[in-house]
């Protein structure tokens, strides 16, 4: 789950960075064309001023023509009022010329107040439009700001994750290391419980094959050096379903031997020797089956409780003491929930 959501956080951080990424791109182009406009309007304006200082140089100019005319129209007044009789054809002409003159500057000059009144419109439009584009520009400038500032939040948190992630990452790593390093420890500690499980085995070998020769005797025979512990408990269990029915026997012949004197039958005197030198033979064998069989117990408890002990030594934390005492448990189980009616397995 942890992975998932860290995905879809990336995710959304991503899209966030691609729309900012792209509102900035329109960010840039918009300030790219209004700097085209602006120098544009700039160009614009030097051209209409140039216009306006010509037109204001032909101005001056064409006052300057209209004084002249004026003057020359208002000496010719005065020499028209002054009493002369003839006048010559160029006065004439030159008169006629003149009044022409006039007429043309004036509608010159006419035409040049239109354009200057169109001038000074455009010029105004201009003005006004540049002043639009200062405020756009005003407003660009801090919609601009606003999205650096977003920027610069943004990518302190993309950092910040990015460094949580790169802590995470360490964590697992050092994890994944701690995990070999236990995987190491625990294949080093079975291999060691293993071999203390076999020199275990070959301790048991070596302890039980003496305790078997003293307890099973010159009737039962040696026992065979390369038997396992699990073949001389089936034979342990044997032997103990075989006195039960010994000790019955002996029973029988007891009762028998009782009913016998009862009758007043006399027994033949080495008949009677066998009898008694049988049942000593057998009650010495069982004072030794029972002292086998209490040595054998002594010597599996001691066994039993070593391996415990040192098992709990090799595995410390892993293995408990419950599970030390429920494997001596299941290991001494078959001889102490037993009971016997005869004598004890030997």
């Amino acid at each position: 789950m942890l992975g998932y959501t860290s995905r879809m956080s990336s995710t959304e951080e991503t899209i966030s960075v691609k729309e900012l990424q792209e509102r900035i791109a329109e960010l840039d182009y918009n300030q790219n064309q209004l700097r085209e406009l602006n120098d544009e309007m700039r160009s614009w304006l030097d051209v209409a001023d140039d216009d306006i200082a010509s037109l204001r140089s032909e101005n001056t100019t064409l006052r300057k023509q209209v004084k002249e005319l004026e003057k020359v129209i208002f000496e010719a007044q005065q020499v028209e009022a002054e009493p002369c009789e003839f006048l010559t054809a160029r006065d004439l002409a030159e008169k006629r010329f003149s009044v022409k003159e006039i007429q043309d500057l004036e509608r010159k000059s006419n035409t040049t107040k239109e354009e200057n009144k169109m001038l000074t419109v455009l010029v105004r439009n201009l003005e006004e439009e540049r002043e639009e584009d200062k405020m756009t520009l005003s407003n660009l400038r801090a919609s601009f700001q606003s999205m650096q500032m977003e920027m610069e939040e943004t990518q302190l948190a993309v950092q910040h994750r990015d460094e949580v992630i790169q802590q995470k990452d360490l964590q697992i790593k050092h994890l994944e290391e701690t995990m070999e390093e236990y995987t190491d420890i625990i294949k080093d500690l079975r291999t060691t419980k293993q071999e203390l499980s076999k020199q275990l085995e070959d301790r048991l070998d070596e302890a039980s094959f003496p305790v078997l020769a003293e307890v099973m005797g010159e009737d039962e025979g040696l026992v065979s050096s390369h038997l396992s512990l699990a073949e001389e408990i089936q034979l342990l269990v044997s032997s103990a379903e075989m006195n039960p029915s010994r000790s019955s026997f002996t029973d029988l012949t007891l009762v028998a031997s009782d009913e016998e004197e009862k009758n007043g039958v006399l027994l033949d005197s080495p008949k009677a020797d066998l009898s008694t030198e049988r049942e000593e033979g057998l009650a010495d064998a069982s004072k030794t089956n029972i002292h086998g069989s209490s040595l054998f117990k002594l010597c599996i408890f001691t066994l039993s409780f070593l391996v415990s002990a040192v098992l709990g030594c090799v595995a410390g934390n892993l293995f408990s003491s419950n599970i030390l005492q429920s494997g001596s448990q299941l290991m001494l189980e078959p001889y102490i929930s037993v009971q016997y009616n005869a004598l004890p397995p030997v």
